[in-house]
């Protein structure tokens, strides 16, 4: 029985990928030989191939690389990612910025208008603050709220330009700030 092989030469990671996870869905299981050139292209379909369960072995050939990767005992399916979850969501400005400030407060606010259902919650903070002023954007930020997202707004934030919260929840910032620093946040 021949085996599979694949070169990836002059190709990037995600076409590199792609041509990949169609030979896998097409021959599920199958032993097969893989050979390129670029090293950061082997680090990646060597992640690839191991997250679907595969034993891969890497061997140097001059300036190229092949990559031996053994039968599966099984064939085995594409691991899926995960469907992406809905993430809170945090608002440091009032408007998206640089350029025609009227223009940018628009576009946040409808972007504001169509956050999914299910969002976590929405948090204010820094510039965002100044949303509070606007009795439109104060409107759909009640309308969030109403459609059952809540609205919080930075503690510090509010307590540096000394204003109220508006009838928004107030919440302490070291929540947030610990899922920003993870990346669990949607930053606008």
């Amino acid at each position: 029985m021949d085996i599979l092989t694949l070169e990836l030469l002059d190709v990037t990671v995600f076409q590199a990928l792609l041509e990949l996870r169609g030979l896998l869905a097409d021959h599920p299981g199958e032993a097969m030989c893989i050979r390129g050139e670029d090293d950061l292209l082997r680090v990646n379909v060597t992640g690839f191939l191991e997250k679907q369960g595969r034993v891969v072995r890497a061997i140097r050939q001059g300036p190229l690389w092949e990559l031996q990767v053994a039968q599966a005992s099984r064939p085995m399916p594409l691991v899926s990612p995960a469907a992406p979850t809905v993430r809170p969501v945090l608002l440091l400005r009032s408007a998206f910025a640089p350029g025609d400030r009227a223009l940018g407060r628009r576009l946040l606010l409808e972007t504001l208008e169509q956050l999914e259902l299910g969002t976590p919650w929405i948090c204010l903070a820094h510039q965002a603050l100044e949303l509070l002023d606007d009795p439109g954007a104060v409107g759909i930020l009640e309308g969030l709220r109403t459609r059952g997202i809540p609205v919080h707004v930075s503690a510090a934030s509010l307590a540096h330009v000394g204003q109220e919260a508006g009838g928004f929840d107030l919440v302490p910032d070291g929540g947030w700030q610990r899922l920003l620093a993870r990346g669990g946040l949607t930053v606008l």
